[in-house]
């Protein structure tokens, strides 16, 4: 007696899909100056020489983003909320120390936030 054994192997197609990972890291670094700008000035310069490095340690918060069903607008307009939401606080305290200067970039900050919400 001779038997076929036929066996169907079934390749399932799997999707690709994009999730986009977000970590916020931060840090607060204490600084000796004369002024707020000083300040700024000093830990920025410190930040771009890799004398203030930002690590696990500093971490505070993850976002998973689906990014697969997103079109390029909606990414431009979450990318520019994100910019903005960063920006914004620290551009407003400047425009305010400065004295309000009509060609700040905090008023285009301002005026692009209005328009987005």
């Amino acid at each position: 007696m001779n038997f076929l054994v036929v066996v169907i192997i079934k390749k399932y197609h799997m999707e690709t899909f994009k999730i986009e990972i977000q970590e916020f890291l931060a840090r607060v670094i204490e600084v000796e100056a004369n002024n707020i700008q000083e300040a700024f000035s000093k830990v920025n310069k410190q930040y771009k020489k890799e004398e203030i490095v930002l690590d696990y340690n500093d971490f505070v918060d993850v976002n998973f983003i689906d990014i697969n069903s997103q079109s390029k607008d909606e990414e431009i307009n979450m990318l520019i909320k994100d910019i903005l939401e960063y920006l914004y606080v620290d551009e407003q305290k400047h425009f305010e120390e400065s004295k309000n200067p009509k060609d700040h970039i905090f008023t285009k900050l301002e005026r692009l936030k209005f328009l987005i919400d």
